[in-house]
């Protein structure tokens, strides 16, 4: 199966790119190419002459950087945590320290590297001596390094790196990572088209929780396109036209507002409240992962948040976010959500989630390793520190602690000892907090989902994370769109799996739910609804979509077809299946 085809007709000069749908909705504009400055340099050497330059731009970094550290400190102190006027004292220590820079100038002096690289290098070697420390405070002072780091490259380079839209632009780009979306989000983005990635890559759900078109796994696209040339873009069906004639503009604006017009019906219609056509109550709760999100829950009257990803406020910064950074964010969102429940992941970076302010360990396969909980619980100091925000945001007991990539009940028993820490160390400062808080974890592994049974025994729910499950059920990295044809939640195994532990969890009787993108596919919900799932969490752009499906469908349906698809051996076989009884009873919103 091809993932990259150019079709170009000779006749209008029209070149057309298929990829992968990334997030919904149809859009034309101008395109704007990206390109993030790298701030980890590779080594240049240097004529000698040139030596004495590279070190008084060292030096003028240096000052510059002091500069900024001396003047925020102050302005730390009081108004917030000690811990952060703790990490700018740190790192104004380093760069006063002579004998660290003397170490860099010497890099210059020696070994003739430029003033970037030579930091660079001095930097990665400081911060590695720090992560081999068995105190977990020096192990912290990794990322402060890190920052640092950062900081001094970007002063030396004497210019913003943050590349600024003038104006509404189809952003283009090889690659984005989560934070470079929502820093372009910020600005006036119409839609995203990039080289790499696939339909579930952390980009792309990014993309659909800030409600932006996008097409991803296009591969050439940033050579086969000019900066600031109009295209169209088709992220329902993975299409982005190059050199669009006018009548292929007007086409697909026409598209759009048929788009648009169906989306404000199915959001008019939001309101009402979920159920089969029997009356079955069907919980449909909201995965954000930004504090604006909030509008969108309320607009399409979401029961509750599935899921929150916490990496959101870890993104985009040079230090670690405060404890009480963390509450304010949690305690806003928890407060105005409630009554109904908010579910709070906790950081789970890694994978395809680098954050290179936080975590920039070199991996071969950081997919299988030092990622979400395995991370948080060698970095306890800032585990107890998101911790102690969840319980303190808790006043209203709405919230719940959801854990991400367990593999092992030891993992479990290691949170709920830090639990016990981290309210222990709140009695002693005299803070308030909301106990009996309830523990759940992310179902992504076939190692849980083989011992749910167990499991369900140690903790209050269970919220299943296809996007992971299929990765590792399939052996199929869900980021590379070379072999993205064979990432699919509709593959048998997969479908076994998860009816595996819904059984699990009915019988302990805790409440299982489903949070991955599987949960937002229109064609999964009658199979999902068969297998008796009565909470799933999605996208909020979604939901609406989501909600009529489930009021016009009735159970007996779903669970016919549901029937037929564990007679199928193949995921083609079990896609064509839904696909047909979407296509038959669902035509109008084909559209979507």
């Amino acid at each position: 199966m091809e993932n990259f085809a150019i079709k170009k007709s000779v006749i209008n000069n029209e070149v057309i790119l298929e990829g992968i749908p990334a997030s919904p909705g149809i859009i034309t504009g101008p395109c704007f190419k990206y390109h993030e400055i790298s701030l980890s340099p590779e080594p240049r050497i240097v004529t000698k002459s040139k030596l004495e330059f590279e070190i008084k731009r060292f030096r003028r970094g240096v000052k510059k950087t002091l500069q900024f550290l001396r003047k925020t400190i102050p302005d730390t102190s009081g108004s917030y945590s000690e811990q952060l006027t703790e990490i700018l004292s740190l790192q104004q220590a380093f760069l006063e320290d002579e004998i660290f820079l003397k170490e860099i100038e010497d890099k210059i002096k020696n070994e003739h590297y430029d003033a970037l690289y030579a930091i660079y290098a001095v930097f990665q070697k400081k911060k590695e001596h720090f992560l081999q420390q068995t105190n977990e405070y020096f192990r912290e002072r990794a990322f402060d390094i890190q920052s640092l780091k950062r900081m001094l490259i970007k002063n030396i380079l004497g210019k913003k790196i943050e590349i600024r839209l003038r104006k509404p632009s189809i952003v283009i780009a090889d690659i984005l990572s989560p934070s470079d979306t929502v820093k372009l989000h910020q600005q006036s983005v119409l839609g995203f088209a990039t080289s790499t990635g696939g339909k579930n890559s952390h980009t792309a759900i990014v993309a659909r929780a800030l409600g932006v078109p996008a097409v991803v796994g296009l591969e050439r696209i940033t050579d086969l396109v000019q900066h600031g040339r109009v295209i169209a873009l088709d992220g329902s069906h993975g299409r982005v036209i190059i050199n669009p004639r006018k009548e292929t503009i007007i086409k697909y604006q026409n598209q759009q507002k048929i788009h648009l017009h169906l989306e404000k019906e199915l959001l008019r219609e939001s309101s009402t409240v979920t159920t089969t056509k029997e009356g079955k109550r069907i919980l449909i709760q909201a995965n954000i992962e930004f504090e604006k999100e909030l509008t969108n829950v309320k607009n399409v009257e979401a029961d509750g948040i599935g899921l929150f990803r916490t990496e959101g406020i870890f993104i985009n910064r040079e230090t670690l976010p405060t404890e009480d950074e963390q509450f304010e964010v949690y305690s806003k969102i928890a407060c105005e959500i409630y009554p109904q429940k908010c579910v709070i992941r906790t950081l789970d970076i890694g994978g395809d989630k680098i954050m290179p302010n936080l975590i920039n360990v070199h991996e071969q396969n950081p997919y299988l390793g030092w990622r979400a909980i395995r991370f948080c619980l060698d970095h306890r100091d800032c585990f107890v520190s998101q911790i102690k925000a969840i319980l303190r945001a808790n006043l209203k007991g709405n919230i719940q602690i959801l854990l991400p990539l367990i593999s092992s009940l030891e993992e479990v028993f290691q949170v709920r000892e830090l639990m016990k820490e981290a309210r222990q160390i709140l009695v002693n400062e005299g803070r308030s907090f909301g106990d009996g808080i309830q523990l759940g974890i992310m179902v992504e592994l076939p190692s849980v989902v083989f011992l749910a049974d167990v499991f369900a025994r140690e903790v209050d729910f269970f919220s299943i994370g296809t996007n992971d499950l299929v990765q590792y059920d399939l052996a199929v990295d869900r980021g590379n769109e070379k072999v993205a044809y064979l990432y699919s939640h509709f593959h048998p195994s997969v479908i076994r799996m998860i009816k595996h532990t819904l059984d699990a969890g009915n019988s302990a009787r805790i409440p299982v739910s489903m949070c991955g993108e599987m949960a937002g596919d229109p064609l999964a919900i009658p199979l999902l609804l068969a297998m008796g799932f009565e909470c799933i969490s999605a996208s909020p752009a979604i939901i609406p979509e989501i909600k009529k499906i489930i009021r016009e469908v009735d159970m007996g349906e779903c669970q016919k077809l549901y029937n037929k698809v564990t007679e199928l051996k193949t995921t083609k076989e079990v896609t064509a299946l839904l696909q047909g009884f979407f296509k038959e009873k669902f035509r109008e919103l084909e559209v979507l």
